[in-house]
């Protein structure tokens, strides 16, 4: 039963341009003053006051119709409907029972729906909160300026005081707690919505590896912050022949090799570090906290990997070779080192490592030059 009540106050049926949110707070609010003026036909109805009675009864059809609307996509004409009945009543019940039936106190959830069951500009806000500033003066003047029509009985007004209290009450936090669920989705929306762009932005869009951009701002970012103790190598890799594999069985095969041996290196890369597509057929593996003795053995254990491997294309087996130089790099750094100076530093083991590598291709391939 809980279930169908909650998905008939929550259906979804908002406009293509409008949050969930504007509909939820008016419907909502509009079924809670629905309740409330039925609790007023039934107190007047008690005392025999029958035309106060039906006075509600159309005040409570109003607000009933206020709700279908949420239901029609019309959340504009609801709230509309729902603020003219709410200050029609107010200027009723102040007109002929004074102050003290508290029912003025509805500005105050009329001036928060203003601000979070609308999506007017800041300027139309303004005059908005005016216009329910102006509406409270009004009363306010009247009350002092005239006698009300019928003066309440101490019991008589503590009862228009608890009920109006009640109710103005819910209906602010109904529209606080929509209000504050749909940031907080909202915001939870843009912040998964963020790190997908960051995701995105960090990794080739192919391997899904890092890319060149994030790999380096991450080791130097690591560099900078001192974590490690033993040192680093860098070494870079390239595909043997791998022009071949693109000119012979197309480029859809060659970015299968790709894809297959990044999976395998960041597989292995897990123990050790980081790999990057550094470009093309290219890639660099950062091996942190290891020397370059260390780096070599893991390095050429990997090239035996590569070398078994067999990648499945279009009923065929491909089987590549890589061809590695490697280097270690300073990782020591002091106070006046920047962010700059580190790039340099990597930049430049980078560039020996590709010396080695084109060494390696000169000397036969599938090697790892130290």
């Amino acid at each position: 039963m809980a279930s169908k009540i909650t998905s008939f106050l929550f259906k979804d049926v908002t406009g293509a341009n409008e949050s969930n949110r504007v509909s939820y707070i008016v419907r909502i609010n509009s079924l809670m003053m629905c309740v409330y003026f039925l609790i007023w036909i039934s107190v007047f109805g008690i005392g025999a006051r029958y035309l106060n009675a039906g006075i509600c009864f159309v005040g409570m059809s109003a607000y009933a119709f206020s709700t279908y609307l949420t239901y029609k996509n019309k959340n504009t004409a609801a709230l509309m409907l729902y603020t003219a009945v709410t200050v029609l009543w107010m200027f009723r019940f102040v007109i002929q029972w004074g102050w003290e039936c508290g029912i003025q106190h509805f500005v105050f959830v009329l001036l928060v729906l203003v601000y979070v069951g609308t999506y007017r500009s800041f300027k139309e806000k303004i005059l908005a909160s005016i216009v329910v500033f102006a509406i409270r003066m009004v009363l306010y003047l009247w009350h002092i300026n005239h006698e009300p029509f019928e003066v309440l009985s101490r019991p008589i007004s503590v009862t228009f005081q608890i009920i109006n209290i009640v109710s103005i009450f819910l209906s602010l936090i109904v529209i606080l707690t929509i209000f504050s669920r749909d940031k907080l989705e909202t915001e939870a929306k843009l912040a998964q919505y963020n790190r997908q762009l960051k995701a995105v932005a960090e990794h080739d869009h192919l391997t899904g590896l890092l890319n060149r951009q994030s790999g380096m701002a991450d080791t130097v970012e690591k560099i900078m912050n001192g974590s490690f103790s033993t040192g680093m190598s860098i070494a870079i890799g390239d595909i043997d022949f791998f022009k071949k594999i693109n000119d012979t069985l197309g480029h859809d095969a060659g970015d299968q090799v790709l894809k297959s041996l990044s999976r395998l290196f960041k597989e292995f890369m897990q123990q050790y570090g980081i790999a990057i597509r550094w470009g093309g057929e290219e890639f660099l593996f950062v091996f942190e906290d290891m020397n370059l003795d260390d780096a070599f053995v893991a390095l050429d254990g990997l090239r035996l990997k590569i070398s078994t491997l067999e990648i499945p294309w279009n009923g065929q087996r491909i089987s590549v070779t890589m061809t590695f130089g490697v280097t270690d790099i300073n990782v020591m750094t002091s106070s006046s080192d920047r962010e700059r100076d580190i790039e340099k530093r990597i930049n430049e083991a980078i560039s020996e490592a590709d010396q080695k590598l084109y060494l390696g291709k000169q000397s036969g391939r599938n090697k790892v030059v130290i």
